[in-house]
């Protein structure tokens, strides 16, 4: 005699799974912006944010530029805003960003040049309402 394959076998498995902890997907994603006042050509500094930006490649987090255009006496600020998965992401991103030669290099002639003023420093959480 065939034994029939019964659905409720499944019952133990499934309790399992629903128990498990959620992922990590559930944690909210992070932004970095940084906010600057570029003294001097705009150009010539955001050729040096794209160098930044390239040698950042790998850290883990998404880097856009932005330009403010009707925001009164802020018009014209430059935004560098990036995004991570998470806070462990942006702590791992971080580390990695801090320790690379090259980019304290580049860092380090950015300071020096005086083509920026930074007006702010900023880390935002997502929520959802």
């Amino acid at each position: 005699m065939t034994r029939m394959w019964k659905p409720w076998a499944l019952v133990p498995f499934a309790c399992v799974l629903l128990a498990a902890p959620a992922p990590a997907a559930d944690t909210p994603h992070v932004l970095t912006v940084l906010t600057v006042k570029v003294k001097g050509d705009q150009d010539a500094y955001l050729e040096k944010v794209k160098k930044f930006i390239t040698a950042a490649k790998g850290s883990g987090g998404t880097t856009r530029v932005w330009r403010s255009s009707l925001a009164g006496s802020d018009t014209g600020l430059i935004f560098i805003a990036t995004e991570y998965a998470n806070l462990d992401g942006l702590a791992k991103g971080m580390a990695k960003l801090q320790s690379d030669e090259e980019l304290k290099k580049l860092r380090k002639e950015l300071s020096a040049s005086g083509i920026r003023e930074v007006v702010s420093n900023s880390l935002l959480e997502e929520v959802t309402p």
